[in-house]
């Protein structure tokens, strides 16, 4: 190899420097961009897991056993509620178990929007008995949030996914 041919082989200190602010920009630039799109999935994945966690409510109560755990632990219509998904993983009914088939592990709040403010937001739910005045029959209601143990439905308690404005008025 000539003395020439070393001379002009590879990058100068400066074009590696301009080479390297250009990225450094252009990271900086697209970062608050691909953060967002990163919440924004984890808070599709929190409503994903969400909707997990009334199908398998909802699952359970087709289940005898788990129908008859949830009505022996009936106080004034509501079962326990509200509870977190993870402290009803810890208990030992019919219920919690047949819970537990459909859904292996307590799944988590991942978002910051879901964790809430203090970060301490749990998926919660909540069964409460209606009776139908007219014809006396029961029905079990079922209701999934993101939420803490302050936080109820109160008179806007439906069956299934509580309504956006329930689930947003604690915040």
């Amino acid at each position: 190899m000539h003395r020439s041919d070393r001379a002009t082989a590879g990058f100068s200190l400066v074009e590696l420097v301009i080479a390297v602010s250009v990225l450094v920009m252009m990271t900086g630039a697209l970062s608050p961009a691909l953060i967002r799109y990163v919440e924004k999935g984890r808070e599709r994945r929190d409503a994903q897991n969400i909707e997990m966690v009334y199908s398998a409510l909802t699952g359970a109560m087709y289940d005898e056993i788990a129908y008859d755990a949830v009505r022996s632990r009936l106080q004034d219509g509501i079962y326990s509620a509200p509870i977190a998904v993870s402290t009803l993983f810890m208990q030992e009914d019919g219920f919690a178990e047949a819970v537990r088939l459909y859904i292996p592990t307590p799944p988590r709040l991942i978002s910051r929007e879901a964790r809430g403010e203090r970060d301490d937001y749990e998926i919660m739910i909540g069964v409460r008995e209606d009776v139908d005045r007219n014809t006396g029959i029961r029905t079990m209601q079922t209701a999934v949030w993101a939420g803490d143990q302050e936080h109820s439905a109160g008179d806007d308690y439906e069956a299934g996914v509580l309504p956006e404005s329930v689930t947003r008025d604690h915040r």
